[in-house]
């Protein structure tokens, strides 16, 4: 077996101290992390990884000495992420498997002003004005401060808003930390706590309803991203900028058929039932006793910001909000896939429910996720071999793929299985945004080519035919 341990470290004494450090880190780490999956780790790792942490506090501010580089934690400074990135398979087993770097919470992290504005928007960073004035974010957290800061970091730009909203029974000190997160920045907006979320989805649609009723106060941005906690963003903010310019006021929504027991038996979805439109004088009564058509797809979405703005001041949704909180499970999963479905309601950007309908599946690009049901090969399926929920956690193996895909978002991400991914596609989006890396082109032709950007586009001109056949596939791992 091979003897993670350098020369300086193999005396019992050594090896003892470390161990008990780790042990501390550890059980903190679980004291405040929620996810449900295997985190035992064997001390020859637990070595392994604090070995290479104290290599880098050896080095001291020589780390990050250059301030024109991406400056990367010590658990991951080590970390060559170009390697991965070139697709070096052999070094690559490095950082997988039992050599898998997870983030260890900086317990004594500075959270003044000062510090959090400095690790959030690099020294000397010289910002582009966005063409399209900014995005704004709207993400549902509970845990993992150090990892929410970091997408706050990733998608820093001075003309971009983020509005987080945190879970209640999220921990005193993590809700600390996003009251600082806030105070921190001008162009960050918290919530105030008074919901809770679940992994049912109760609450969570609630909870971006919200931060849309704030966002369309701010001014400037285009689109809104919605998110979750363990969202990762994988595109620069001038490479959103651009595939936002792109679809030119059409959303991304995913979108498939509604799914029997998904809704709470007995209540009406017809629109007066629903209370849904202010004005029902301008509504054709035929339309208005009609039964809405519910669809379903991934809470992660991209809205226009005239979308938002319909959603808060033209409709009200307070009861169909209501009562599909009232659901057992996947509560959150009806909700904005259903207004872009409904052609009839006229929702900015919105589609049609003709491809579903067909059982046309369409390729939506804010969310990719792999999933790994039950009966299906996990080696093939999970290149981390490690599954929540039937969702595969993506880790370094990923990161050459996350790199090329056209979407803007992985899920899930989880901080304290691998945090190599993490820094790695930081200091990927830093590369692009401050250094002009160019390691892959836009797949313009992608956004602009998208069936519901066509829709957009065309479906008010005379004698315009759908067609549902898109020119690209639903997005699948390369």
């Amino acid at each position: 077996m091979k003897n993670f341990l350098s020369k300086n470290v193999q005396n019992p004494l050594s090896v003892c101290t470390l161990i008990m450090l780790y042990n501390t880190m550890w059980t903190t780490y679980l004291h405040i992390s929620r996810p449900r999956f295997d985190t035992t780790l064997s001390t020859e790792r637990k070595l392994f990884i604090l070995e290479r942490m104290i290599e880098s506090f050896r080095k001291g501010g020589q780390m990050c000495k250059n301030e024109r580089y991406y400056c990367k934690r010590p658990e991951t400074a080590h970390v060559d992420c170009g390697r991965v990135l070139r697709g070096d398979k052999t070094y690559l087993e490095t950082l997988s498997g039992k050599y898998r770097i997870p983030l260890i919470p900086n317990e004594q992290l500075n959270m003044s002003c000062e510090a959090i504005s400095e690790r959030v928007v690099p020294k000397n960073a010289k910002f582009k004005p966005l063409k399209l004035n900014g995005t704004a974010f709207a993400r549902v957290v509970y845990v993992e401060y150090e990892f929410i800061e970091k997408q706050v970091q990733a998608a820093y730009h001075y003309q971009n808003w983020f509005c987080f909203a945190v879970d209640r029974n999220s921990s005193i000190e993590f809700q600390k930390k996003m009251k600082q997160l806030a105070e921190g920045l001008p162009n960050v907006i918290l919530l105030p706590v008074t919901e809770s979320y679940d992994e049912d989805g109760h609450n969570i649609n609630s909870a971006h309803y919200r931060c849309m009723m704030e966002l369309v106060t701010r001014p400037g941005w285009s689109y809104l991203v919605l998110l979750q906690n363990f969202d990762l963003i994988t595109k620069s903010v001038y490479e959103m900028d651009r595939i936002f310019e792109l679809l030119d006021g059409a959303n991304d929504v995913n979108l498939a058929s509604k799914r029997p027991g998904r809704r709470k038996p007995n209540l009406k979805w017809d629109l007066k039932t629903l209370k849904l439109f202010r004005n029902k004088t301008i509504i054709n009564k035929t339309i208005l006793n009609s039964e809405i058509e519910i669809s379903t797809g991934y809470v992660q979405a991209s809205l226009s910001r005239a979308a938002a703005q319909w959603l808060i001041n033209d409709v009200d949704v307070t009861t169909f909000m209501n009562q599909l909180n009232q659901s057992a499970k996947a509560c959150d999963e009806q909700f904005i896939s259903t207004f872009q479905i409904n052609e009839a309601l006229k929702m900015p950007g919105h589609f049609t429910s003709q491809c579903i309908r067909r059982g046309i599946s369409l390729p939506s690009f804010t969310r990719f996720s792999r999933w790994v049901l039950p009966d299906q090969n996990t080696r093939e399926n999970c290149s981390t071999q490690a599954v929540r929920h039937n969702l595969c956690l993506f880790g370094i193996e990923d990161f050459r793929t996350l790199s090329e895909m056209p979407v803007l978002l992985f899920n899930k991400v989880i901080p304290g299985f691998d945090y190599s991914i993490v820094d790695c596609t930081a200091e990927l989006m830093y590369n692009r945004t401050f250094l002009g890396q160019v390691d892959h082109e836009l797949r313009e032709d992608f956004y602009r080519n998208l069936v519901n950007v066509q829709f957009h586009k065309n479906h008010n001109t005379p004698g315009y035919i759908l067609n549902c056949t898109s020119d690209f596939e639903a997005l699948n791992y390369y």
